[in-house]
């Protein structure tokens, strides 16, 4: 990369270098991506993605899943949840029934979204066991609870 003037009022090439090097957010996203692309491919055989399944997993667990449910489970805006589970129900995975008043309606997985499921599960722990085999038990363990304390830090730190 070409070294470029130092503006004034603009930080230092040093400090862009420093910001992309250790941005908490910049390297998650990185990361998020590289590690979305890898269960994507691994799933795409069952016709979903690394994003979709886990909605279609919650649908599948929840008692009564709502709206509100998804969004708190996954950490999504209203608006990117109801995206995906437009894609979701227009696929045929899951229904999403008339809202009654300010009751949304209920969410429900199709038969085709039951099997999808299943589908996918296998698929998706032949990419886990894939990651599993490229870091130790121990590194993946760690990765997992650092992800969980960082989202606590963070819902703190607002």
């Amino acid at each position: 990369m070409k070294q470029a003037k130092p503006r004034k009022g603009h930080p230092s090439d040093d400090e862009c270098r420093a910001m992309s090097r250790f941005c908490l957010s910049a390297n998650l996203r990185r990361t998020e991506r590289l590690v979305t692309r890898h269960y994507d491919a691994y799933l795409e055989e069952a016709g979903v993605s690394a994003v979709q399944l886990p909605i279609l997993g919650i649908v599948a667990l929840a008692d009564e899943p709502s709206f509100r449910l998804l969004a708190d489970e996954l950490e999504l805006d209203r608006s990117t949840l109801s995206r995906n589970l437009s894609v979701l129900e227009r696929n045929g995975l899951l229904t999403i029934g008339q809202s009654s008043g300010p009751k949304p309606g209920k969410i429900a997985l199709t038969a085709n979204g039951r099997s999808t499921l299943r589908r996918a599960h296998a698929l998706w722990r032949d990419a886990h066991r894939a990651l599993e085999k490229a870091l130790s038990g121990m590194e993946l363990s760690a990765g997992l609870a650092f992800l969980r304390n960082l989202r606590r830090g963070v819902r703190t730190a607002r």
